[in-house]
């Protein structure tokens, strides 16, 4: 059964900053580690919509000047291109959850509308959106009627990042 995965943009941009040398404090090495290990799993898929798409072109983009403006040569990302050939993508559709925890804010609900839109699409209960951003995601999971369960896991903590080794 396959595993959906939705990345916040936060979480890709460290991770992409982490494989140029760009930064390397915790939080980009998490990200990258985490990420490497997710596309090397076959059962994990990571979705996205419209939307989220936006978002990480937007971000991309910012390293991708950054990259220039340092002169760091290669300037290609081999981590992105593997998330390319990884990402499905969902229509932008509108849920209804029931948040455990506190809610989420409603210029991030378009990566939980993509979790459980591609849940649904692959036919699994669980899905999970990744992130660091901690004024955003206070909650830590968000069901619906039709039983999928989008798990909000914020890899600043050990013991979400565990929950999600565990799965694999």
């Amino acid at each position: 059964m396959p595993v959906v995965v939705v990345v916040d943009t936060n979480v890709l941009r460290y991770a992409l900053e982490a494989e140029k040398n760009i930064r390397s404090d915790r939080e980009t090495i998490i990200a990258y580690e985490v990420l490497a290990k997710l596309l090397s799993s076959d059962a994990v898929v990571f979705v996205l919509n419209e939307e989220t798409a936006k978002e990480y072109s937007r971000h991309i983009e910012t390293v991708r000047q950054e990259i220039r403006r340092r002169r760091i040569y290669p300037q290609f990302f081999s981590l992105l291109r593997v998330i390319k050939a990884k990402s499905k993508k969902v229509p932008v559709e509108m849920h209804e959850f029931n948040l455990k925890g506190e809610p989420v804010g409603r210029k991030d609900i378009h990566l939980l509308n993509s979790a459980k839109t591609g849940a649904l699409k692959f036919n699994t209960r669980k899905a999970f959106v990744l992130t660091f951003a901690q004024d955003v995601y206070r909650g830590k999971e968000a069901r619906n009627g039709e039983g999928v369960i989008v798990y909000l896991l914020n890899l600043k903590d050990e013991s979400e990042r565990k929950m999600l080794e565990d799965i694999f």
